[in-house]
This record gives C-alpha cells, structure tokens and sequence, in this order.
C-alpha cells in the first residue's frame, strides 16, 4: 500500500519545465580565484585557482537542467603583458529532455575560454541538415529583434553567410556566430559564439 502511495505521488509530481535557451544566456560553470597583487590587481590566474561548480552552485533553472560538468584546463605561461593565462574547457552534461534551443533539444553546454578567446557553443541532439533552416531563422530574427532594440550593438544586416562548413553571422569586430554539423558527432550540430582578440 506504502509503495503504491509512494509512486502515486511521484506520478503527481509536475516535471520541470524545459529550459529555453534564445543565445548569448550560457550558464556559469566554473569558479575563479584570481591572486591580488599590492596595488589590488589580479593578473595572476592558474589551473589551481579554477574548478568546475558543483551542481548545488548554479542558477536554479540550471541546477535541475545539469546531470554532471566537467573541466580540463592548461596554464598558458605568462602573457606579454605579464601576467599569467589559463585555458579552460569546461562541458556541462545535460539531462534529456530539459533544455532546448529553438525548439530543439540541447544536449550539451561547452564553454572554451582564455583571457585572448572565448568560444561558447550548444550541442544540438540534431543533425544539421534537419535544423538548418529552422535555427537560421531563429538566429536571424533574433539578430533584427535585437538590431530594433536602443543601444544595440549588431554590427551586421542579420543576414547569415553560408559557408561550405555551416552558416555564419558576424556580431562584432571580433566575433560571430557559427552554425555547423558537429565534426566528433555528425548526427549532432553545434551553435557557437566566438571571439577572439
């Protein structure tokens, strides 16, 4: 009887909703300890001073949307201006089902990050040549929404470029938006925005 209770209210449990994402709204997934200096500048960053967040450590909506993250990092060595630099590649595995982009469903977070780069990207749980149109379309009218916007900072006529890789649409001097069939994993398509210096 106790167990058939038990699964009763389960079964009444609402599921959480679907997290969806629209661009540019990656999660937090890594905490940094940056060392001071005397004059309170904190130039000096390492591997040993950056770890991955515990699941109890993000944002609500991402608590209940992450299954597990994991982190690989490389010290760079000193920069030119002196400081030091690190690397990180940090990937948050996603439960199925919780969190889409334009409708499709996300099954990874991947953020890539330096003090010179940065290159945040979905994993999209669908081939590219299935959701090609539908998320060009989704990023374009985003792109006008935005352009429409006061302050806004679209340096582009929202138009992607198409390219032998995937379609493309430049944000900034420094960076843009990539859309492509995922080299590890052709059934998937990875959405990434990236910059460099």
């Amino acid at each position: 009887m106790s167990t058939c209770l038990a699964a009763t209210a389960l079964a009444a449990q609402p599921a959480p909703p679907v997290l969806q994402l629209s661009g540019n709204d990656f999660p937090e997934l890594v905490v940094i300890s940056r060392e001071t200096d005397a004059n309170g500048e904190s130039g000096m960053l390492s591997c040993d001073r950056i770890r991955s967040k515990r699941i109890d450590e993000l944002d609500p909506l991402w608590k209940q949307a992450v299954e597990r993250i994991h982190l690989d990092c490389e010290d760079l060595g000193e920069h030119e201006d002196g400081a030091n630099m690190a690397a990180t590649v940090v990937t948050g595995f996603l439960k199925p089902g919780q969190v889409q982009f334009a409708g499709v469903p996300v099954a990874e977070v991947r953020l890539m990050d330096s003090e010179l780069w940065g290159d945040h990207q979905y994993l999209l749980d669908r081939p590219f040549t299935e959701i090609r149109d539908a998320i060009k379309t989704f990023v374009e009218s985003r792109c006008r929404a935005q352009s429409e916007s006061s302050g806004a900072l679209v340096t582009s006529d929202c138009n992607l470029l198409e390219t032998p890789e995937g379609v493309y649409l430049q944000t900034s001097e420094v960076g843009g938006i990539w859309m492509h069939p995922s080299q590890d994993e052709p059934q998937r398509t990875v959405y990434a925005e990236a910059w460099a210096d």
